[in-house]
C-alpha cells in the first residue's frame, strides 16, 4: 500500500502506523525510503504513531497527546 500510495505522487502523506506491522529491520529500510522520498519531493507529512522512533525518524514537528 505504501509503495502504491508513493507511485501515485500524491501531494501531502497521511500516515497512521504505516510501519506496525513490519519487523524491525525492513520497518528501519521501509521508514528510511518513505520519508528520504516525501522530503525529496517537498510532501508535507501527517503520522500518526505509537513508535518514538518512526516520529523522529519523520524529521518533524512532534506533537504528544495524552
Amino acid at each position: 500500500a505504501l509503495m502504491r500510495m508513493l507511485l501515485a505522487e500524491p501531494r501531502a502523506l497521511l500516515l497512521d502506523e504505516p510501519f506496525s506491522r513490519l519487523d524491525a529491520g525492513l520497518r528501519v529500510q521501509v521508514r528510511e525510503m518513505v520519508f528520504a522520498r516525501a522530503r525529496a519531493r517537498g510532501l508535507p507529512v501527517l503520522l500518526v504513531t505509537h513508535d518514538a522512533a518512526d516520529a523522529a525518524a519523520a524529521g518533524g514537528r512532534v506533537v504528544e497527546l495524552g
